[in-house]
Formats: C-alpha cells, sequence, structure tokens
C-alpha cells in the first residue's frame, strides 16, 4: 500500500487487491498490510506484476499486460524482458498474438486453438485467410506442425499475375468472400461479355473433400 496523494489519511493498494476484497467478503475488519513510498511509475508496474502472476492469465491477457507496460512506462521489448526475468523472443512471440484477428483471439481465450497454433497463423501471407484457416485448424484438429505445413503450402500458391484491366471492386469483394468461405485460394475471372469462371485451389485429396463439405456436396 501507499498514501494517497491526494488526501494522506488514505491509502492505495499496490497490490492484493483481490485478497483485499476476499478478507472483505470473509467478514475481516483487519488484515496485514505493508505501506510503502511507491512513485505513479512504481505503483503501475507493481500492478502490472501483480496481474502477470494471476494463476488463470491467458496467452492474450498476458500478452495485453506487456503491451501495457511498455506504452505506460515508455519500455521497449527487451526492457520489459529485462525487468520480468524472460527472454525477449517470449515476450516478442506473446505480443504477435495481439495482431491476431478478434475472432482468432476469442477462440484463443476459449483454449480452441494454443499460442503456437495462432502464432503459427500469423505466417499467413494473406491476412483474409487467417480466420477461415483458424477454424479449418480448430475443426480439423490439427497439431501445430500440420498448422506450419497448411501456412507454407497456402504460402506457396501462385499468386495472380496482375492484368492491365484490374478486376472491378465487385469481383475482388467476390473473391475476397469466396477465400473465407472456403478457407484457401479462389480466383474469379470475367471476359468482356460478362462470362467467367471461379477456380477454387485445393492442397490434397482431403481438402478437396473438405471443400465439398463447404458446398454441401455428397459423392456417392
Amino acid at each position: 500500500m501507499r498514501h494517497s496523494p491526494k488526501d494522506s489519511q488514505k491509502y492505495e493498494i499496490l497490490a492484493g487487491e483481490r485478497r483485499w476484497r476476499a478478507s472483505q467478503s470473509a467478514g475481516l475488519e483487519n488484515i496485514p498490510a505493508i505501506v510503502r513510498k511507491y512513485t505513479d511509475e512504481q505503483m503501475l508496474q507493481a500492478s502490472i506484476l501483480e496481474n502477470l502472476q494471476r494463476e488463470d492469465l491467458t496467452p492474450l491477457e498476458e500478452a495485453q499486460a506487456y503491451r501495457d507496460m511498455m506504452t505506460a512506462l515508455n519500455l521497449t521489448q527487451e526492457q520489459v524482458a529485462k525487468r520480468l526475468g524472460k527472454a525477449r523472443s517470449a515476450v516478442a512471440n506473446l505480443l504477435r498474438l495481439l495482431n491476431l484477428p478478434d475472432e482468432v483471439k476469442d477462440m484463443v481465450d476459449a483454449g480452441d486453438l494454443s499460442m503456437g497454433q495462432a502464432r503459427t497463423l500469423l505466417g499467413l501471407h494473406n491476412k483474409r485467410r487467417i480466420v477461415p484457416v483458424a477454424k479449418r485448424v480448430v475443426r480439423e484438429g490439427m497439431t501445430v506442425r500440420q498448422v506450419e505445413q497448411l501456412v507454407n503450402k497456402l504460402n506457396e500458391q501462385a499468386e495472380p499475375t496482375p492484368k492491365t484491366d484490374e478486376k472491378s471492386a465487385y469481383l475482388a469483394e467476390t473473391q475476397s468472400a469466396l477465400e473465407n468461405k472456403f478457407g484457401t485460394k479462389v480466383n474469379v475471372t470475367r471476359n468482356r461479355k460478362g462470362a467467367g469462371k471461379i477456380e477454387i485451389s485445393y492442397l490434397s485429396d482431403d481438402d478437396l473433400n473438405r471443400i465439398f463439405d463447404v458446398l454441401d456436396i455428397s459423392l456417392d
């Protein structure tokens, strides 16, 4: 605890707020406490450190605590790592999770997607694919190694050659929607008369069957 800078007759809890609330719920009127002289910066750091010691802390909550520490105290990843006694790479890997789409973050928080799987998905060149591929990873129960292989295959798929006449916004939007739907590369083309074709890429027979399932097609 420290004396409140606004009122010397009051105190601010630096660490142990949950224990204090638990004591209140238990009806305890007095509990031991240590009073120290802390600056605002020291108080903020103590609060963040206490949060990091929670047993139920999720990877994303830990990553956000690192980000808060960097922002509030103007620290680099290296400095945060040193203060916490962690490797800089461990801090960097967790911070990368904050770049995930919200829908994928929810999968991590729910325990459906591991930190290793989620971090691997960030290696996708086409970021629009992250959500549909994440859903596929969860649905098929892939290991981290399998996710790595899938990401590598998707990244190796040939990108369409740029054309003089670019696709209309409608075609681009359609192609993006189909890629999100199927979780793989889709190419939509159209000629001057308005006719065209849709090409759906697949990586294996199993991947083709997965696409059939998405289309609700049954081959007997």
